[in-house]
């Protein structure tokens, strides 16, 4: 995620959907750029197998087709006019398709925009979890997606939690992190989870403090590490004076310097404990997902996959080129 020019927002006209078109709108006066809007029209694949079998007189693609084309058209630029102001409106779009996620994914990648902004859900989604819809385009879109629930807007976004277990995958969300973070003035908090499996001997405070203070030490140098072998990224990390470290970033000749606070919690289940931290502490989750790549059975795939499931904060979803690196 290197700008934010253009948006593609998928909408069914549910309140679910609008919560997107509203986030994306208060996402570009930080960014500038557009917001184009798609609409997905389903195909009747049966009836108009039937209806052909039956001789009716009219067909669905003639005749049908286009009434519905022009009807949701119209909607969908009332949508624009009604929740976007005129300098962020982009396109109202009509598609036609059995899958809308297969749709809205066709146009993004071929458009080339520079994110997806969706409702979690949808008309006929869950009320807790994310919609089919949304699950699916995160799970295969190869360009960010955000997905959004409750009416928490960009503009008080304080603190971005980056989950990470520490694989170079994981890594590569703190870049569209500290951009996000940069133009909306926030901290970011890169999240570990040390998962334990049976108890563990207690530590005096003095003991604990000192291996916090070290951990932290380690993170900053694997951060340092990391950004120093992409030095196109324009990201360092400073390096830790008492309790303080910083990110600096530096692209399109804009410099931002960001809060960055290393947290580590021990635990059960690490999709828990990131859903449950974030909840009472962040404003916007970052996180690799692994994609179609096949390695759900790991850290940063299935637990990625259940965060993006149970978290009730916007959720930037960043699939790496190489989701196939791990260490």
């Amino acid at each position: 995620m290197k700008k934010l020019n253009r948006i593609l927002v998928p909408t069914d006209f549910s309140d679910g959907s609008r919560k997107a078109y509203s986030y994306a709108e208060h996402l570009l006066r930080f960014f500038g750029g557009k917001v184009d809007m798609i609409n997905i029209v389903p195909t009747i694949k049966y009836l108009q197998e039937n209806m052909k079998k039956l001789g009716y007189p009219f067909s669905l693609d003639n005749d049908v087709y286009p009434q519905i084309m022009e009807h949701a058209h119209d909607s969908v630029r009332k949508e624009m006019e009604d929740h976007l102001s005129e300098e962020h409106r982009g396109e109202p779009l009509v598609k036609i398709g059995r899958k809308a996620y297969e749709i809205i994914l066709e146009h993004a990648h071929k458009e080339r925009y520079d994110l997806i902004v969706m409702g979690a859900q949808g008309l006929h989604a869950d009320k807790i979890i994310r919609g089919h819809v949304t699950e699916k385009v995160i799970r295969h879109s190869r360009i960010p997606v955000l997905s959004v629930s409750g009416s928490v807007m960009p503009e008080i976004t304080q603190n971005i939690l980056v989950p990470t277990d520490f694989s170079k995958f994981s890594m590569r969300a703190i870049l569209p992190a500290a951009i996000m973070a940069g133009r909306l003035k926030s901290r970011i908090t890169l999240f570990n989870v040390n998962e334990l499996h049976g108890s563990e001997p207690e530590e005096d405070q003095n003991a604990e403090n000192d291996a916090i203070r070290k951990f932290r030490k380690k993170v900053a140098k694997k951060v340092h590490d990391f950004f120093a072998e992409r030095p196109k990224a324009g990201l360092q990390i400073s390096p830790i004076e008492g309790d303080e470290l910083f990110l600096h970033l530096d692209r399109d000749d804009e410099q931002y310097k960001i809060p960055f606070h290393v947290e580590r919690v021990r635990g059960i289940s690490a999709h828990y404990e990131i859903v449950d931290y974030a909840e009472q502490h962040a404003d916007m989750i970052v996180i690799a997902t692994h994609g179609r790549s096949g390695l759900s059975h790991l850290f940063m795939g299935s637990t990625s996959e259940k965060v993006v499931q149970w978290a009730k904060i916007p959720v930037l979803t960043v699939r790496p080129k190489q989701a196939q690196e791990q260490k």
